[in-house]
């Protein structure tokens, strides 16, 4: 389809969000996924200060991925490879996410435990530490990684970003638990590892100091566009699959990164600067993740930047209020890791994270890929609630239920990731 204009025009309206049910089932609007007016009324009355109400949504604009910031309309995969995708990759990184450090530095790993069979012998259990060194200087931080035993063949992977606490090896064989399910993703054939954020990069506004940003500076603060937080811990997701890549049982082509919340921020733009990760998974995501920013409904690029400054860099501040202006909007994250797979998934009570902006974001991606060979959702209408939908390389579901990450949504990312990596 030919683009003429720099931005397609998306005119937000109670008629162009209403949603229906995918084909299978009837496609009325009772079907489909609509915020609880009731839940609407009670977060309106407590944070009058947010919108939760669809109407007042503004009418906005969204850039369109496939048009330079020029005008050219990109018409091919390779002037997409070769000039669009990285002219994005800039953009993002000079407004939201900052620029990762181009220093030499080194990386070795290190075994500091095993178990070889876990989970009555399904699976091998290892926990590992990733050392990076500059000069005489060292940073470290811990990792765990399980393997399936039984496999025939080289199996894929999932590394998950963890961003509510470390699981050591021990804890993870002796407490099973739903935010990194490691048993039911052995018994799906797949291995895994998982890092803690704060062990990469302190989760809060005074610890600079402490993280792996501060140990590439030498020490000396950031400038306003320098990486982030949110860049760092997916930095840490790349060494996790550098580690993964000499490990023989596993296919290093076929690695998903998953992650919730800030983690799901996370996951989102490890695979945009990474492009060995095949697949990203991104739960209850919100603003700065899926979330469209344009929508400034729920969490808003004001509130976020001046609650969590260390996520992004300084100029995505100076968006609050004004996010209409920004040259990019999320729906760009996704469309760079197409012709990858991606995942996202909402819940109904979780209104802070938009749902609707999450799920808008990857049908506003399809262009692109469609103008890579690939399949995605297109459908402007959400399905209903607790219904999967895919299409070729993108998946969604949004849940009953808040803000969380449990084993009913990792099975249905699975589901998603066998399609593509099995």
């Amino acid at each position: 389809m030919q683009r003429n204009l720099l931005l397609i025009p998306i005119v937000l309206t109670i008629a162009t969000m209403m949603f229906t049910a995918r084909a299978s089932i009837s496609q009325d609007a009772s079907s489909s996924w609509q915020a609880d007016p009731d839940l609407v009324e009670k977060l309106t009355r407590q944070r009058r200060e947010f919108n939760y109400v669809e109407s007042k949504v503004p009418t906005y604009t969204l850039p369109d991925p496939l048009v330079t910031r020029t005008g050219q309309h990109v018409g091919s995969p390779k002037e997409w490879h070769d000039g669009r995708r990285g002219e994005l990759l800039d953009l993002f990184r000079d407004q939201v996410y900052g620029r990762r450090p181009d220093t030499e530095y080194s990386l070795r790993f290190e075994q500091t435990a095993e178990v070889t069979q876990a989970f009555d012998g399904a699976a091998t259990g290892r926990e590992m530490k990733a050392i990076v060194e500059i000069g005489e200087r060292s940073f470290s931080f811990p990792f765990v990684v399980f393997l399936p035993n039984n496999a025939s063949r080289p199996t894929p992977a999932v590394v998950h970003i963890n961003n509510r606490y470390f699981v050591p090896l021990a804890t993870a064989l002796e407490k099973p638990d739903p935010f990194w399910p490691v048993k039911m993703l052995i018994d799906r054939g797949y291995a895994t590892a998982s890092f803690h954020t704060s062990h990469v990069d302190p989760d809060k506004k005074d610890g600079y100091a402490d993280g792996i940003r501060a140990f590439f500076a030498g020490g000396d603060p950031p400038s306003d566009t320098a990486w982030r937080s949110l860049s760092a811990w997916g930095w840490a997701a790349s060494r996790v699959l550098d580690h993964l890549e000499t490990i023989d049982s596993i296919d290093a082509a076929r690695v998903a990164v998953s992650g919730h919340s800030r983690g799901g921020k996370t996951s989102l733009w490890a695979a945009c600067e990474d492009e060995r990760f095949a697949i990203a998974y991104s739960n209850n995501s919100g603003c700065g993740g899926a979330a469209l920013s344009r929508r400034a409904y729920g969490e808003t690029v004001g509130r976020i930047t001046s609650s969590f400054p260390h996520w992004f860099c300084k100029p995505f501040s100076n968006y609050a209020g004004r996010e209409h202006e920004l040259p990019i909007d999320q729906h760009e994250v996704i469309a760079l890791i197409a012709p990858r797979g991606v995942y996202v998934a909402s819940a109904d009570e979780d209104l802070w994270a938009d749902p609707k902006g999450e799920y808008a974001s990857l049908v506003a991606a399809a262009p692109v890929f469609e103008l890579l060979g690939k399949r995605s959702i297109e459908s402007p209408r959400m399905p209903p609630l607790g219904q999967q939908r895919i299409k070729g390389q993108t998946g969604y579901h949004i849940r009953s239920g808040g803000h969380g990450l449990g084993e009913l949504d990792w099975g249905l990312f699975l589901d998603f990731a066998d399609t593509l990596l099995k």
